[in-house]
């Protein structure tokens, strides 16, 4: 017999995985939202993996399209990123042509981030397949609760 040949009565991992009691794990936030991100995530790369868009580099985009000339410190404390590595991240995107830093004219010292034309045009693209993303991964929720989902979400992580 092949040791691939599951012995009589033997379930297999995707049978034990659906008889394992979650039920203390599913009445823990945190191991709930981890699951929710990972779903997220992974639709996320599905979706936008045509555009080259990740989640990181998402939310800096649309970030630095909404609030042009912020600084990389803040960028990385908004998102809870390590400052050198966002710094890598901003210098590929630089590379490639999406964002331009500038020095501030206020502060010679100071860096601020602007979008290019290239780069604004990528995140109008990613924009555009954001609504639809959304409304496909919160599919089994209602308008409502979709809404209250967010505004929860919002009063436990106040930006």
């Amino acid at each position: 017999m092949s040791s691939k040949t599951p012995k009589a009565g033997a379930k297999s991992a995707e049978q034990q995985e659906k008889t394992l009691d979650l039920s203390a794990l599913q009445r823990t936030p945190g191991f709930m939202l981890r699951l929710a991100q990972l779903k997220f995530f992974e639709g996320f790369y599905e979706e936008f993996a045509a555009l080259g868009l990740t989640p990181a580099t998402y939310a800096i985009f649309a970030v630095i399209r909404d609030n042009p000339g912020v600084p990389p410190s803040s960028l990385a404390s908004l998102l809870r990123l390590r400052l050198p590595n966002l710094i890598k991240i901003l210098n590929e995107l630089e590379s490639s042509g999406f964002i331009k830093r500038n020095r501030s004219k206020a502060d010679r010292r100071a860096v601020e981030l602007m979008l290019t034309p290239k780069g604004a045009k990528l995140i109008a693209e990613g924009a555009r397949l954001t609504e639809p993303y959304n409304r496909k991964m919160l599919a089994p929720l209602s308008e409502a609760e979709q809404r209250t989902l967010l505004d929860l979400l919002n009063r436990m992580l106040p930006l």
